[in-house]
């Protein structure tokens, strides 16, 4: 099974963590230290419209005197960049390399279900070799294929699958 045939929901957490819009951002500092999650989705009612995280901390405390005291409304990211949580990962990734983002909030009707994060999609491909190799190898000759099989026994620790 290639990136294309896993979908967002079967990689994503979906304890997702989230605050209202006009809380304030010593509220969701204090989420996400508690909970040890580097961002927050902000929502209106169940509807996610913003994200917050440890860069937006950064540039809130380096550039606001009161910065603690602001609303998330006035501190969070938008637009918030959504996927749907039944397209695949392969759309994750090329969504998340195209907007530059490590945080993709996964929605259906509109609705938080669920995040897929960097992390997430590393840990699969971790636990999942295979995929590597099934993403290039068909272009790749049968040489260079032995070639990254081998670089991948080497740096995951252990043999690679082997396609002969």
């Amino acid at each position: 099974m290639a990136f294309t045939g896993i979908s967002v929901k079967d990689v994503m957490t979906k304890d997702v963590k989230t605050i209202e819009k006009g809380s304030k951002v010593r509220d969701c500092v204090a989420l996400m230290h508690t909970y040890r999650i580097g961002c927050v989705i902000v929502v209106e009612g169940r509807k996610p419209v913003g994200i917050f995280t440890e860069r937006d901390l950064v540039r809130i405390v380096a550039t606001e005197r009161d910065g603690l005291e602001l609303s998330m409304e006035k501190v969070m990211s938008t637009p918030l960049t959504t996927i749907s949580s039944s397209a695949s990962i392969w759309d994750a990734v090329m969504v998340m390399g195209g907007k530059g983002i490590r945080r993709l909030p996964a929605v259906e009707r509109e609705m938080l279900v669920g995040i897929v994060t960097e992390k997430d999609i590393f840990r699969l491909v971790f636990a999942r070799k295979d995929l590597i190799l099934e993403a290039i190898s068909e272009s790749l000759p049968f040489q260079a294929r032995a070639e990254l099989e081998r670089f991948i026994g080497q740096s995951f620790g252990g043999a690679g699958p082997r396609t002969r």
